[in-house]
């Protein structure tokens, strides 16, 4: 029976489920994926804000989950953090060693749990991610089994607000299942994105969300920067709200008219959102809002290089853009120019199996697919199944047979045995005949005694 891992990932506009499995080749395979949308008042910048509708939002895509990976049920699930209190610092270790010392994997974890220790209890540790080491001044990799007497460990300690935690306990909590492990969504979407040449040769790892942008920037294989940004698609949406639409009639003109890059003048025109509505739109207007946020939300993408401490060039294969908000016309084209690199969009890696009814949509779920790839422990169990027995006896007319559990089987009723036969049919022959012995017995009794009489 197949087994299943499971994740929840808590974006701004929707929740989102996903299970997989790992085949025999250990490939990942995406086997469903379901969401539900959830309302502005409900999420804000990655942080739940409303439990009970989250928790309803949860519980439905569980359902949907559930259904589609029958007969396996969910035991437990892995969940994704994100949002705008994630961020990455820095931290060093250091330890001193005998001289002419071989360090061990003991020494090194020792290590670890120190820089633990210096996280304040103001936040919560999500992530220690190892930078590398230094022994005795020379950069190392991997320092186990090199030989020195002093060595530094330098690490990415990643952190978010203890409100975030809270929050998804608190809503998990409500399904009665326990969280398998809490994963750093940046991170997930990097693993499945982002190739190994991708992290060596230098890349920044862009995901434009609804009202997050976060930047991630690799080098050497290594990650240097993570930054979580307050901006997103929602911010353009407000700004075309501004020319006085609603929430909905702005999201659909942003989609179907908006342009990050390429100013239109038309204006005055009426605009089809739909099969039975229009609306009335200056084009000049709504272009100058969205280029305007568009503007705003690179320049600040952009000032994470400087805060990287590494140059453009260093940044080899470019940038790697998703999300809903990196879809917006001209986007990417802005994102080159502005940046003065190259960018591609991002999509799965290509290790990645996915069942073919998932093709076409799976490439929008990057995050949920690599919250899976870094996922360890398998979440759903399988019903053991029934063993049920045939009645022979009773066949239908198509000559199948009826299966009944086994505590109902009927017993098939004993066939009388052949002495048995004889004795029921025989009963009242012998009845009589020990009658007239029984009289002829008495018989002879009173002849005897009358010939004793006699004599």
């Amino acid at each position: 029976m197949r087994e299943y891992i499971v994740a929840i990932e808590f974006g701004s506009t929707k929740v989102v489920g996903i299970a997989g499995y790992r085949n025999d080749n250990n490939q990942l395979v995406v086997a469903a994926i379901d969401s539900e949308n959830t309302a502005s008042n409900m999420m804000k910048r990655g942080c739940i804000q409303n439990v009970k509708d989250v928790y309803a939002c949860v519980q439905r895509v569980k359902r949907k989950l559930e259904n589609r990976i029958s007969p396996a049920k969910i035991e437990k699930i892995y969940v994704g953090v994100g949002g705008v209190s994630v961020v990455a610092d820095d931290k060093i270790s250091v330890r001193t060693l005998p001289e002419d010392s071989m360090i061990k994997q003991v020494q090194i974890d020792k290590m670890k749990d120190d820089c633990r220790k210096t996280i304040p209890s103001s936040v919560d540790l999500l992530e220690l991610v190892s930078v590398g080491y230094i022994v005795d001044g020379r950069a190392e990799r991997n320092p186990i089994g090199v030989v020195g007497s002093n060595i530094e460990a330098r690490y990415k300690a990643i952190t978010a607000k203890p409100m975030l935690k809270r929050n998804i306990d608190h809503c998990i909590a409500e399904l009665k299942l326990p969280i398998a492990g809490y994963i750093t969504s940046a991170l997930a979407t990097a693993e499945v994105v982002l190739s190994n040449e991708d992290r060596m040769l230098g890349c920044m790892l862009i995901d434009m969300g609804a009202e997050t942008t976060t930047v991630s920037i690799y080098k050497n294989n290594v990650l240097v920067l993570l930054e979580t940004l307050p901006m997103g698609g929602r911010n353009i949406t407000r700004d075309i709200m501004s020319l006085n639409f609603v929430h909905d009639t702005a999201e659909k003109l942003k989609i179907a008219s908006g342009k990050a890059k390429g100013y239109n003048s038309e204006n005055n025109i009426r605009l089809n959102l739909d099969n039975d509505s229009s609306v009335g739109i200056d084009l000049a207007k709504l272009s100058s809002v969205v280029e305007a946020r568009s503007e705003e939300i690179v320049a600040n993408i952009d000032e994470q290089i400087k805060r990287s401490g590494l140059e453009r060039k260093d940044l080899v294969i470019g940038a790697v853009v998703v999300g809903g908000a990196a879809r917006l016309e001209g986007m990417k084209s802005l994102l080159e120019e502005r940046l003065n690199i190259n960018v591609r969009t991002g999509v799965l890696s290509r290790d990645i199996l996915v069942v073919e009814k998932l093709e076409a949509q799976v490439n929008d779920y990057v995050q949920a697919v690599g919250l899976l790839a870094l996922a360890k422990d398998v979440c759903t169990i399988s019903p053991v199944p029934v063993v049920e027995d045939v009645k022979d006896t009773d066949a239908d007319s198509q000559g199948n047979r009826e299966v009944v559990p086994s505590d109902n089987v009927t017993k098939p009723t004993e066939l009388p045995d052949e002495n048995e036969k004889k004795k029921k049919k025989w009963g009242w022959f012998d009845g009589m005949k020990k009658s007239v012995q029984k009289y002829t017995q008495k018989f002879d009794e009173m002849l005897e005694e009358g010939a004793n009489e006699d004599e």
